[in-house]
């Protein structure tokens, strides 16, 4: 099952990138993956609704990552 937390996690990376991307450059469109995957660990941390997990943040912008390097 923690395959598939990574798997919704990059799949959100790839999402919010695409969703940046209609109005920021390839470059900036990761700044809103960046904010808004380390946003979504803070809350987990700081709520305790969540289970903080530093590399859920890193599967988030792996998915970034992975769009921007299909369109550069």
């Amino acid at each position: 099952m923690k395959h598939i937390d990574k798997l919704y996690h990059f799949t959100a990376g790839v999402i919010i990138y695409i969703f940046s991307s209609i109005i920021l450059n390839n470059w900036l469109s990761m700044i809103p993956v960046i904010v808004i995957g380390a946003g979504k660990e803070l809350y987990d941390l700081y709520s305790g609704k969540g289970t903080p997990d530093w590399w859920d943040f890193i599967w988030t912008i792996f998915g970034g990552i992975f769009v921007l390097l299909l369109t550069i």
